[in-house]
Formats: C-alpha cells, structure tokens, sequence
C-alpha cells in the first residue's frame, strides 16, 4: 500500500470545491483507499507522468501521480457532467 501525499495546490482546491461539490469527502476516502493500492485505476494523460480518476456520482476530477511508495494529489477540479 503506497502513502498518499497531497500537495499544497490539492490542498487549496479541495479545501474550495469541497462546499459546492456534493459528497467530495467522500470521493476522495474511495479515491484515497482505491489509488493506494492501484494507483494504475486511472487514467493517465498522453505524454505524462500525470493520471487522473473523475468522480461517476461526484462532479470532481483529481489528477495525481505516483511512484513505488507514494500516490501523490496534485490537483482537483470541479467538473461539469456532459448535457444529456
């Protein structure tokens, strides 16, 4: 199980998006438990170290990266869901 580090920039933004963005507490202990033990469960972004996971019930997207001991969150968003 690697060790989650939040950067000083994650921190910001979760401590802004966490009121308006419904149960992202919550995205982020699945994002935290998930990624720990599988960091490769997201995405990755071409031509970077960057991946990213994005909430199915949650509008957040977090962007992280992570190597053999340390999942590191580098950011997150608010994210829009697509117009249906």
């Amino acid at each position: 199980i690697r060790t989650i580090v939040r950067d000083e920039r994650f921190e910001y933004e979760m401590a802004y998006i966490e009121p308006i963005v419904r149960r992202a507490d919550e995205f982020m202990e699945g994002a935290e438990t998930i990624l720990s033990r599988d960091p490769e469960a997201g995405c990755r972004l071409d031509g970077s170290n960057v991946w990213f996971v994005c909430g199915h019930t949650v509008d957040a997207a977090l962007y992280y990266t992570f190597d053999a001991d340390h999942v590191y969150f580098l950011s997150i968003e608010k994210t829009k869901l697509p117009e249906l």
